[in-house]
C-alpha cells in the first residue's frame, strides 16, 4: 500500500500493510464487471504501486487509486478498504475501468487528487 503517497495526497494516515485480493472480492468483481475482470486483473498491482490519482471514498470507508492503463485503453480504478484485517492486510474491494469524464468530475469535486508520489 502506498501509504506515504496517500498521506501526502489526501492526508489519510494509514499503517503500512500489504494489499491482498481475496477470493470473495474476486468473485464480486467477476459478477459486477464480468467483461472487464480478465483484462483489468493483470494491472491491479501496478495501480496500487503507482497511482496517478488518489481519492477518498467516504461512502465505503476506502480509498480509490486510479491510473491510465494503455493495455485496456482506459483509466482503471482500484478500490481498497482502509481498515486493516486481523492479519494486518488491506483488501482490494473492487476494480474496473473508469472514464476520463468521471475522473475529471471527481477532481472538480475534490474527491480525487493527483497522487503525490514523491
Amino acid at each position: 500500500m502506498p501509504v506515504d503517497s496517500i498521506r501526502r495526497t489526501i492526508d489519510r494516515d494509514l499503517d503500512p500493510g500489504t494489499v491482498v485480493l481475496t477470493v470473495p472480492h474476486q468473485i464480486h468483481v467477476q459478477k459486477s464487471h464480468p467483461a472487464d475482470y480478465g483484462r483489468c486483473l493483470p494491472h491491479v498491482a501496478a495501480i496500487l504501486a503507482y497511482p496517478l490519482f488518489i481519492g477518498d471514498d467516504f461512502k465505503n470507508d476506502g480509498i480509490e487509486l486510479i491510473a491510465r492503463v494503455s493495455a485496456i485503453g482506459s483509466p482503471m480504478l482500484v478500490a481498497v478498504k482502509i481498515d486493516l484485517t486481523e492479519k494486518g492486510t488491506y483488501e482490494v474491494s473492487s476494480f474496473y475501468p473508469i472514464s476520463e469524464k468521471k475522473i475529471q468530475n471527481r477532481l472538480d469535486k475534490g474527491f480525487l487528487k493527483p497522487a503525490q508520489n514523491r
